[in-house]
């Protein structure tokens, strides 16, 4: 009798802990997600923004624009140059979207 009283003692006293432990890593796995989702929504709003200068700047609306393009309108011509230059990876002078969001890691 006194092992079954032990057995139910131990496991009276680490029920409880499991599931305190449990509930913990319930909340982690919950937060990890919530996080993940964040991410992936800053993402997509980055790569959306990409996309409408790109279309809004793109004369020729091929989903790519030229350095020239580029630089119309922009007030500091040397650091969108520079910018451009930075995003431009294949060094062809000019930018489709896919680019800056690879330099930018989405």
């Amino acid at each position: 009798m006194k092992p079954l009283s032990l057995l139910i003692i131990l496991w009276s006293v680490a029920a409880p802990v499991e599931a305190e432990q449990n509930k913990d890593q319930a909340a982690k796995k919950k937060q990890a997600e919530l996080e993940k989702k964040k991410e992936k929504e800053e993402h997509d709003k980055k790569r959306e923004a990409i996309n409408r200068v790109v279309e809004a700047k793109a004369k020729n609306h091929e989903g790519s624009l030229t350095k020239d393009e580029y630089l119309t309108g922009e007030a500091d011509q040397a650091a969108a140059s520079q910018k451009l230059d930075a995003f431009n990876k294949n060094g062809d002078r000019s930018l489709t979207s896919s680019e800056p969001e690879a330099s930018l890691g989405l």
